[in-house]
C-alpha cells in the first residue's frame, strides 16, 4: 500500500508493506528511498492496536512524513 504527499513543491510516496513480520514503512522520492526504515513487528503492532485502537502502521507512516516536512530525509 502507498500513499503520497507533497513538500516542498516534491511529491513523496510513503511505501507500506508486512516483510519478515514487520510493519514497515519508507519513504520514496520517485523511484530513490529517502527514508530510513520505520518499523515494528506485528507483536508490538498488536499491542499498539489493543492500548490504542489505531493500527501502528499508520502511526509510523505519520511519523515517517513528519520527519520529511521537518527535513529529516536524503536529499539530492
Amino acid at each position: 500500500m502507498s500513499r503520497e504527499f507533497e513538500h516542498d513543491g516534491k511529491m513523496f510516496e510513503i511505501r507500506e508493506a508486512v516483510l519478515d513480520g514487520r510493519y514497515c514503512v519508507r519513504v520514496y522520492l520517485g523511484d530513490a528511498q529517502v527514508s530510513p526504515e520505520y518499523s515494528a513487528t506485528i507483536e508490538v503492532g498488536q499491542d499498539y492496536f489493543s492500548q490504542h485502537q489505531q493500527r501502528i502502521i499508520d502511526e509510523l507512516a505519520k511519523i515517517a512524513e513528519s520527519d520529511v516536512r521537518n527535513g529529516i530525509y536524503l536529499q539530492s
